[in-house]
């Protein structure tokens, strides 16, 4: 038992600094915030969060260890409500990063095929999150955050869920081994669709 809670320890670590340091969420809340010009090209959905998640958290999986769905907090800015329909993402000027092949589905999971998953209105003025189906795989990410580095950190949780770390000196170590590993002008690259074919895209660095 006391090896399997410490395995979970592991976990749960690893869940809070992938979501509150890696490189493309850098920010102390755990979570990125982007602002987007609206008078640019009246894109009336703004990204206001991200996060990404590990999939495989239970130990016993033996595999896909660097998988991590992507999350993302939306805003409608427009005075209609939008329907969103499906969700594909990609990865661009990358090395060792790729769309995993393990997928996710849900109430508010949007995967590329729009016959198979629940429209997900999101009202005038109204937020919402929701999960893209596709999976990213951060070659390596695993073998990086070992044990040993785990070792001494403190995560803060919050309705008993991890949600950030408190050594912020892994924000700066994060982001420079993504660099190095998966390339400083690495994207991932999400468009949703809304009904009428409508696209909505967004790239994250």
């Amino acid at each position: 038992m006391k090896g399997i809670n410490k395995k979970l320890c592991k976990s749960a670590s690893l869940i809070a600094i992938l979501a509150s340091c890696i490189g493309f969420f850098s920010d102390v809340g755990g979570v990125w915030s982007l602002v987007k010009d609206l008078k640019q090209d009246e894109e009336p959905l703004v990204v206001i969060q991200g996060r990404l998640t590990p999939v495989f958290r239970n130990p016993g999986f033996s595999s896909n260890h660097d998988d991590a769905s992507l999350s993302i907090q939306i805003r409608n800015y427009s005075e209609k409500p939008v329907t969103l329909i499906s969700a594909y993402l990609s990865v661009q000027d990358a090395k060792n990063l790729a769309v995993a092949k393990s997928g996710g589905k849900g109430r508010c999971t949007l995967g590329p095929k729009r016959n198979e998953n629940n429209p997900i209105t999101i009202a005038p003025g109204a937020t919402q999150w929701l999960t893209v189906g596709s999976n990213v795989e951060l070659k390596g990410v695993s073998s990086y955050l070992t044990e040993e580095k785990l070792a001494d950190v403190f995560v803060h949780d919050t309705n008993g869920a991890p949600f950030s770390i408190a050594q912020l000196s892994y924000v700066d170590e994060l982001n420079a081994y993504f660099d190095k590993v998966y390339g400083k002008k690495a994207k991932i690259k999400v468009i949703l669709k809304s009904i009428l074919n409508a696209e909505h895209v967004f790239s994250f660095q």
